[in-house]
């Protein structure tokens, strides 16, 4: 009998399984020869190694990406910025209205175009992005550490030439080429 209640105490009173205290090695060797699957897999972690590095001014990877844009390029319109980033116009008005809301972006008609809206930081959004862009460089840094200088370089050089690849070939409506 007491041989019973221990081992019905011990059931009650174990831990509970979770699926992480279950992982099991997954076989990944096929999609690990897979680009797309392994610039998903470096954008996941890249993403999550942003957020830790860039904590202290509560910025998001699209946030950083409208800073240094808009600072990089005088009277970019929304519908630029957009294209640029691959959003849908509707998704960046959305954040822009916060980011302006803030006190960190300024939108006027455009003097161009009339149906265009340009945007401009304010005094408190170039510290902001000077604060983001000192930051940016100090996490690209850490995150190319791994490679050496020269693969750094090539790196980045080779994920241009990818992204301009598809780039030409989407826009051409035709399947990749080898």
């Amino acid at each position: 009998m007491q041989a019973s209640r221990s081992r019905s105490a011990a059931k009650k009173s174990a831990p509970v399984e979770t699926a992480d205290d279950k992982k099991k090695s997954l076989d990944l060797s096929a999609l690990q020869q897979t680009p797309g699957f392994m610039i998903r897999i470096l954008q996941l972690l890249n993403f999550q190694a942003f957020f830790r590095h860039f904590e202290s001014l509560d910025l998001s990877p699209v946030e950083y990406s409208i800073l240094m844009t808009v600072r990089d390029n005088e009277a970019v319109t929304q519908s630029e910025l957009a294209a640029v980033l691959k959003m849908r116009l509707p998704n960046l008005v959305k954040i822009l209205s916060v980011m302006e809301e803030a006190g960190i972006i300024k939108r006027k008609r455009s003097a161009r175009d009339k149906r265009a809206v340009e945007l401009s930081l304010s005094a408190a959004g170039q510290k902001r992005a000077n604060e983001a862009g000192r930051l940016g460089e100090t996490f690209n840094e850490h995150t190319l550490a791994p490679l050496s200088k020269p693969e750094r370089a090539a790196f980045v050089q080779m994920l241009g030439r990818l992204v301009e690849a598809y780039r030409r070939q989407l826009s051409e409506a035709k399947p990749l080429e080898p």
